[in-house]
């Protein structure tokens, strides 16, 4: 959003033309029209850069130049998990085994994403993550014990799911109604898929398995519709999202986590994804913004060969993230863009740092 030949939707300037009888009247009214737009234009042109850093990364900006934008996202989590395995004697000794786990997940995407505006209502992109990720097991309760303590790290990297879009300005902006974006984007299975990794069990612990490698991507094609609008509301800028994305589903040869093959077709659950907040345009080149994004993930579904269709318990997830985000216009073809994402939600991952230079060509 750094170029200045870009078009930005703004309400048009509504003026009281007042209607008088005389050549002085009628110079008097032209005057203060021209003088008001004059400012509003003096205005606009002053919020420009920071205003089209919202646009672009909030919506869509559909400038005539193309825009690379690369990027590096940091995703962490922590889970806990406590099984108990056994019975209770007199309500309250515990006879059985005990096992206490935890894993940390490092994700560090590195991603270049593209756009270009053909038109000033339609503009296309492709979004290309390389992805490297740590996963750090740590397992107390082996073999009845609760003091023994073992842990194991597995690391893996490699192209993750390409994604391209096409975003079309259904209705622009005007003083009663928001700009209104619809967008549609396919998801290829590029990156490596989770099915078929084999565990190996930790040799001084029964209770804890550790996979053989760790996949970048879904395995399966996906298919998304959404609906972004936007709100000038001075000095703010207000907006919202709504999306749904499909996965098809797809047959693999082997699902299992073992040496034992299982081919089964995968229905991996469609999501909702929603979205609201609002950005602040501080000054020429600084714009501030605050949001909340939700996404609901259904049940995966799979299907053996030969088998009926079970659903896999645990696979529905509820995702919050609450982000605060910052854009500075370094010149006038080259952002910096940062955002911080705090998990809501017991699903969500803790903390996602991001960072991003989007340049214009």
């Amino acid at each position: 959003m750094n170029n200045t030949n870009c078009r930005v939707v703004r309400p048009p300037l509504v003026g009281a033309i007042v209607l008088g009888i005389g050549a002085a009247a009628s110079g008097q009214a032209s005057a203060q029209t021209t003088i008001g737009t004059e400012q509003q234009a003096a205005r606009e042109e002053s919020q420009s850069r920071s205003v089209q850093d919202i646009y672009r990364e909030e919506h869509a900006l559909f400038s005539d130049r193309l825009t690379v934008e690369p990027g590096i996202t940091y995703t962490y989590s922590d889970r806990d998990s406590l099984a108990l395995r056994g019975f209770l004697a007199l309500d309250a000794i515990f006879l059985g085994e005990l096992n206490l786990d935890n894993v940390e997940s490092h994700i560090t995407t590195f991603e270049v994403n593209t756009r270009y505006g053909f038109t000033d209502r339609l503009e296309a992109s492709i979004n290309v993550p390389f992805v490297y990720r740590t996963t750090e097991l740590e397992s107390i309760g082996g073999d009845l014990s609760t003091e023994r303590n073992t842990s194991a790290s597995v690391s893996d990297s490699g192209l993750g799911d390409i994604t391209a879009s096409l975003s079309y300005r259904l209705l622009p902006e005007t003083m009663e109604r928001p700009d209104v974006v619809v967008s549609l984007g396919v998801r290829a299975p590029t990156g490596k898929d989770p099915y078929g990794i084999d565990l190996n069990q930790d040799p001084d612990n029964t209770n804890l398995y550790v996979p053989e490698e760790l996949p970048t991507g879904n395995g399966v094609w996906g298919v998304t519709a959404g609906v972004s609008v936007l709100k000038s509301v001075d000095p703010a800028i207000v907006f919202a999202n709504l999306g749904y994305t499909y996965n098809i589903e797809d047959e693999f040869d082997d699902i299992s986590s073992g040496s034992a093959e299982q081919k089964a077709k995968v229905d991996l659950g469609d999501s909702i994804t929603a979205g609201f907040g609002t950005a602040f345009a501080l000054n020429e080149r600084l714009s501030l913004a605050l949001s909340y994004s939700h996404e609901y993930i259904r049940e995966t579904e799979i299907t053996p060969e030969g088998g009926s269709s079970t659903k896999v318990v645990g696979s529905s997830a509820n995702i919050g993230v609450f982000n605060i985000g910052g854009t500075y216009a370094v010149s006038d073809s080259t952002s910096v863009v940062t955002n911080l994402g705090i998990g809501m939600t017991e699903d969500a991952s803790d903390i996602l740092l991001t960072f991003r230079m989007p340049f214009q060509l």
